[in-house]
């Protein structure tokens, strides 16, 4: 799985728990819709940094509990 994939599925997994829509992540990030959009529909190519602490931010969490899910062990990533 790339990283993108696996970031879309990480803010899917996470704005399900916490019974949050993605219309209201858009309005919390400050991100257009059209960002959002490329994000889960995983046209990016690379989620810019500045994005991911948007997300993060929104969706109360740290950048490092984001991160630490299966989602993203290494050996699970492919970086090509």
């Amino acid at each position: 799985m790339d990283l993108n994939r696996a970031f879309a599925l990480r803010v899917s997994n996470l704005l399900a728990e916490k019974g949050m829509s993605k219309y209201r992540l858009e309005k919390e990030t400050g991100l257009t819709h059209s960002a959002l959009r490329y994000i889960f529909n995983e046209v990016n190519s690379d989620v810019k940094f500045s994005t991911i602490a948007k997300v993060c931010n929104a969706l109360d969490i740290s950048i490092k509990d984001f991160f630490d899910d299966p989602l993203f062990d290494l050996s699970n990533l492919d970086f090509e």
